[in-house]
């Protein structure tokens, strides 16, 4: 369906070679300098019914050889196609891929003759006129730099097949295939792309823009509510104190089993137990920097010493106030409240601070290992209970209710 021109192919082989003897180390391979298609919209039309023609064509551009086609007589201005008229068309951008150079005209056609109905109306034939350039491998000065010299070859033409519109027939009579109606041009290419690229940098400085403000949102929340209240909680958060109480329970337990109860363990058990009192009957813990390097570092009795910080950690002396007649108290309010499941751990932690304070300072000696055991294990259920309530979620929605908590608590006391 391709012509393939016999004497242009001929000059540009003539050209690659000259310019393969110029640059003996260079290939070069037998190519087509210029390949054109039709299509057109429809395959058959009414007399006077609009269609499109669209020309497409390739043409060859290397470093070494370049080939110029004179587009001026394609244009949609100039180019006829009797006994069709042209009404009007566009070029669109030119492509390029590989070694090819794609250019686009879309003209659009019509038919008013009188004497042309239920016949196969061929457009005439189509020459496009080119001219290959050939670029030298050496430059225009003595030392070989510079712009390269280009040798202009002669015009020479590429006759395009003649196409057949059938006029008020489904197909015409030398037609071989079924030909696709689709519309798409450069043009249509150069749009969509265009928009795509558009909508692609919009949503990009969209989301940027979602990025940072909920960045910003994040540090404004975290410095809100994230910073501690008082010096205190500077000095060591709750959540931290309760993370060391933990371990420490845990150190106790293991030791218990290793060696069994005895009265300096039941008193380490005791500090911690008090620390968690502390924090169940709402009251807030005692927290002591003490430096690290001092020589008063050894543990208080009734109180635990934890490390806070990092890398450069300090110590910190925790200790609690809770009694179990402390904590008695607090459960006859919050049973008179309803509030029991919190009873139920008010009633086992009183029942953990008399056992194991009965076991610090009891005199006969003896301690009642499995007493102890549960009072220890009822000590991580409401250890469990205290993480809960001191994350993040849990203490904001806890503030919101203090007010009406301390003012019972004031006036119970």
């Amino acid at each position: 369906m391709i012509p393939i021109n016999a004497g242009a192919t001929a000059v540009f082989v003539v050209a690659a070679a000259a310019t393969a003897f110029a640059q003996p180390q260079t290939q070069t391979t037998e190519a087509d300098p210029v390949r054109c298609w039709w299509r057109t919209s429809a395959g058959a039309v009414r007399v006077g019914e609009m269609f499109t023609l669209v020309l497409t064509c390739a043409a060859l551009e290397t470093d070494e050889v370049k080939v110029v086609v004179d587009q001026s007589k394609l244009e949609p201005s100039v180019v006829q196609f009797a006994p069709f008229e042209v009404t009007g068309g566009s070029h669109a951008a030119d492509l390029r891929s590989g070694d090819r150079r794609f250019f686009q005209y879309e003209y659009r056609l019509r038919a008013i003759a009188e004497n042309l109905f239920g016949k196969d109306v061929q457009l005439p034939e189509t020459k496009v006129s080119y001219r290959v350039q050939s670029h030298t491998g050496h430059g225009a000065s003595a030392a070989g730099e510079g712009p390269r010299a280009v040798i202009e070859g002669r015009d020479q033409t590429y006759v395009m097949p003649a196409q057949s519109i059938r006029i008020l027939s489904l197909v015409p009579g030398d037609a071989s295939d079924i030909r696709d109606a689709a519309h798409e041009t450069f043009g249509d290419v150069d749009l969509r792309s265009f928009r795509a690229n558009f909508l692609t940098v919009v949503g990009g400085i969209l989301f940027a823009i979602a990025a940072l403000l909920g960045l910003l949102a994040i540090v404004r929340l975290v410095a809100k509510y994230a910073r501690p209240a008082t010096a205190a909680d500077r000095l060591m958060a709750d959540s931290a104190i309760l993370r060391g109480v933990g371990r420490e329970l845990s150190s106790v337990q293991k030791e218990r089993r290793e060696a069994g109860w005895s009265a300096e363990l039941a008193a380490r058990a005791l500090a911690a137990l008090r620390v968690l009192g502390t924090y169940a009957i709402g009251r807030r813990v005692s927290r002591t920097a003490q430096p690290i390097g001092s020589a008063a570092q050894a543990q208080e009795e009734g109180s635990l010493v934890l490390r806070s910080g990092w890398p450069r950690g300090k110590r910190v002396v925790v200790s609690g106030a809770a009694t179990s007649r402390a904590v008695a108290r607090e459960l006859q309010r919050v049973s008179a409240n309803g509030g029991a499941r919190h009873a139920a751990d008010l009633e086992a932690l009183e029942q953990a601070l008399t056992r194991f304070t009965a076991a610090q300072y009891g005199r006969n000696g003896s301690l009642d290992e499995a007493a102890l055991d549960d009072s220890l294990t009822a000590g991580f259920h409401l250890l469990r209970r205290l993480k809960l309530q001191h994350t993040w979620p849990m203490r904001r929605f806890l503030r919101r209710q203090a007010p009406a908590a301390v003012e019972s608590r004031v006036w119970s006391r």
